[in-house]
């Protein structure tokens, strides 16, 4: 068993790094409705989410006669009154000029569309970003619970008359207000000018496709969105809209892409508190992922379907929602030990999948 297991969230399994591998800046949280700043012409704002994973911090430049904003919070009530109140005490005389989305989740674009309108804002995401999201507005809930319900089966996980746990609990329309206008398709390489800063966007792959994390390289800032967070791992799942990819192959590259930073960056993440250590952080993600990859290879000496495999890679018994997301993940480590030839993958004549050592 992993010395790192821990609850399952949204974005993946609580492990802390060992003592002192990441040192936080010294700043309190803001309350929901206001923020700090953590550098200059930056700050931090935090948004309240309904779920157990309870907020995402959300960050605003300075620059001058407007803010750019990076990610929004969900299109829940809750949301809604925390940027009601951000509104009054901050954008007031000086609104919201462009919106940044590091990726497709709903905590981080849920009120994209909603804020661009309020705003007149510009914004600016990953074209498979703002395409993922058009597909996924565009599909009936009935087609995307047939499908999630039959990438479930055969993966041995069987589902009630209640169907796919697809999504934690509520309707759509509380997490995502329908697809933004995109003013400006980004793509890895390109830079943003913000708070008086140069930013690069990297392209970090693995937990959602066309994630963009912001770099700073004078300043030695990243805003990291879901790649780097402090105490959890970003969920690295095979979905199932593409059920034979390899996103874990994509997530530990796309850690090393980061390793280019300077050793002294302030790492502004999604959740959780800004903090310096990106490297040593960066080594115990790599490290716990592989720990995983080592307790499916001595798990495969027989075949096993994921489903049955969970128990070897958390340790405990999962329900709802949270054994969704264990599942997608284990399927992400047995599809890239598949890839690299290591196990071989077989359907027995009901269509469920089972892996074993090659």
């Amino acid at each position: 068993m992993s010395e790192h297991q821990g609850a399952i969230t949204r974005e993946g399994e609580v492990y802390r790094s060992p003592d002192r591998a990441v040192e936080y800046l010294v700043v309190d949280a803001p309350e929901p409705g206001h923020a700090r700043q953590v550098a200059e012409r930056l700050w931090w704002a935090r948004i309240p989410l309904p779920m157990e994973l309870n907020h995402i911090n959300v960050w605003l430049m300075d620059d001058g006669d407007g803010w750019t904003l990076v990610d929004t919070g969900m299109a829940e009530t809750v949301c809604r009154a925390a940027w009601d109140t951000l509104e009054a005490q901050y954008l007031e005389h000086r609104p919201l000029r462009r919106i940044f989305v590091t990726h497709d989740h709903p905590d981080h674009m849920g009120l994209a569309k909603w804020l661009a309108a309020r705003h007149d804002a510009a914004v600016w995401m990953n074209e498979l970003t703002h395409a993922a999201v058009a597909e996924y507005v565009a599909e009936t809930p009935t087609r995307r619970a047939e499908r999630i319900t039959g990438f479930l089966r055969a993966h041995g996980l069987q589902v009630g008359a209640g169907g796919a746990p697809t999504a934690p609990p509520g309707p759509q329309e509380a997490w995502l207000i329908g697809v933004p206008p995109l003013a400006r398709a980004c793509a890895d390489g390109d830079e943003l000018q913000g708070a008086g800063r140069s930013w690069r966007m990297i392209e970090t792959d693995g937990h959602c496709r066309g994630h963009l994390c912001l770099y700073d390289a004078d300043g030695e800032v990243l805003v990291s969105g879901d790649q780097v967070l402090p105490t959890i791992s970003p969920n690295v799942s095979v979905i199932a809209r593409r059920p034979d990819d390899d996103p874990l192959r994509a997530f530990l590259a796309s850690l090393d892409r980061l390793e280019h930073c300077a050793e002294g960056t302030l790492v502004l993440p999604s959740h959780g508190r800004p903090f310096r250590g990106l490297h040593r952080r960066l080594a115990a993600v790599c490290s716990h992922h592989h720990q995983q990859l080592d307790l499916l290879r001595s798990a495969c000496r027989e075949p096993h379907t994921a489903c049955e495999l969970l128990p070897t890679l958390f340790g405990r018994t999962l329900r709802g929602f949270h054994r969704f997301l264990a599942l997608g993940e284990a399927v992400a480590h047995l599809n890239y030990l598949w890839h690299r030839g290591e196990l071989t993958r077989s359907a027995d004549e009901h269509g469920v999948l089972r892996f074993a050592a090659a």
